[in-house]
């Protein structure tokens, strides 16, 4: 969710920036110029936009992998439960898990 609003504030900067350059080229005598810059500024936005979407699919590609990991490991110290150790195995995975989460909500964030 955080790496959402970064996203979002990030396209906005750069959308920002763009209209700067756009404008800053208006009545200018030198049009090739403007155009060149505009084009630039337009291929790195798409580039950032790329690279973003990328590294978002990467991060939610690992959150599920982490997540059925985690999962595979709480539904494991499920089955083996026995006697007075049960709990402490549902426990462990339990911790486990959030542990896992909250890497990834990390890493998000950053």
């Amino acid at each position: 969710m955080i790496g959402s609003r970064k996203f979002g504030t990030t396209l906005a900067i750069l959308a920002v920036a763009g209209l700067g350059v756009f404008a800053a080229g208006c009545g200018d005598s030198n049009d090739d110029q403007v155009n060149d810059a505009l084009d630039n500024v337009n291929k790195q936005l798409d580039e950032a936009n790329q690279n973003t979407q990328e590294a978002l699919d990467n991060a939610n590609k690992q959150l599920d992998e982490a997540s059925q990991n985690a999962q595979d490991q709480l539904d494991q110290a499920q089955q083996e439960i026995d006697g007075s150790d049960a709990q402490k195995q549902v426990d462990d995975a339990q911790k486990q898990l959030d542990d896992v989460q909250q890497q990834i909500e990390d890493a998000m964030g950053q």
